[in-house]
């Protein structure tokens, strides 16, 4: 399954390339007044992992802070044919995640962006004791918005990442090696609502079999001015650790012009990874300049 999904993401990929080499489906003719007043209605990205096909406009800046919280309450069991139990007792791992990012507008269609995660680690299970805190991988990436949104057509984009070595595996702060990625994302707002899908995959250049595949989605309810529903879905397997799935119900509130308050409940629904929390929460802040 999980090659087959990362053939789809590829095959994704150069779909996107061909269909943005066609003048049709890239003709910009239409004017803005002749599209639906529901096209492009959504946020550049929803609450953990979706992002939108929307990219910051020419000359504007994005400034976003996300907080995640990962508190473990089940431990992956070998001993049981493989099956999740309650964390033994005097055992935990905590993590809580910050990722700064700032995202600017360049040019049209493109944006450049630099995100830094700040992570604060508090382990204990087994002879692992950590607590630490500290910048784990810097990463950066520019997005380009390769086909514009019409009243029959999908958005489409495509973002290139790469990962800086800035982490410390030694204190469980991300890895000392690069990685890069290459993520799509696919967009489509009807009156009330909007469809968004993003398939991905990650390169790490760290020893062994620990590349990354991720699909993530999600529907965007914007019927309200200010207080968008929203419910995203995450799959991601990493080679050789496992998989997960996770749905995370949520709201946006557009609290001012440019501004942007988003919370969530992130539910794992299935994971194979040696930890996993249940019910986290999401949390995020975003405004424009």
């Amino acid at each position: 399954m999980n090659k087959m999904l990362t053939l789809v993401c590829i095959l994704a990929l150069f779909s996107v390339v061909a269909a943005a080499e066609e003048p049709k489906a890239v003709s910009t003719d239409n004017k803005t007044s002749e599209l639906d007043p529901c096209v492009g209605k959504y946020c550049i990205s929803i609450f953990t992992k979706t992002r939108t096909a929307k990219v910051v406009p020419e000359g504007k800046w994005l400034l976003s802070l996300k907080y995640d919280d990962f508190q473990a309450d089940e431990k992956w069991n070998k001993s049981t044919q493989g099956s999740h139990h309650s964390v033994p007792g005097g055992e935990w791992k905590d993590i809580q995640k910050h990722v700064y990012c700032a995202k600017y507008g360049w040019t049209e269609n493109h944006q450049i962006a630099i995100g830094i995660p700040f992570v604060g680690n508090n382990f204990n299970f087994g002879t692992t004791r950590n607590k630490s805190q500290g910048i784990s991988n810097i990463f950066i990436f520019e997005k380009w918005k390769v086909i514009k949104e019409t009243n029959d057509l999908p958005a489409v984009s495509v973002d290139f990442w790469y990962f800086l070595p800035t982490g410390d595996p030694g204190r469980m702060l991300g890895t000392d090696d690069d990685a890069y990625k290459i993520t799509t994302s696919v967009s489509k707002a009807w009156k009330d609502f909007s469809l968004h899908f993003n398939p991905g995959y990650t390169w790490n250049k760290a020893e062994g079999d620990n590349n990354i595949s991720e699909v993530n989605a999600a529907v965007l309810f914007t019927a309200d001015k200010k207080l968008w529903p929203a419910i995203e879905y995450n799959y991601y397997y990493t080679q050789g650790k496992g998989h997960a799935h996770d749905i995370v119900p949520g709201l946006i509130w557009k609290y001012r012009k440019g501004g942007s308050i988003k919370a969530g409940v992130r539910i794992n629904l299935d994971s194979t990874y040696t930890f996993r929390d249940r019910v986290g929460l999401v949390l995020k802040i975003s405004q424009y300049f």
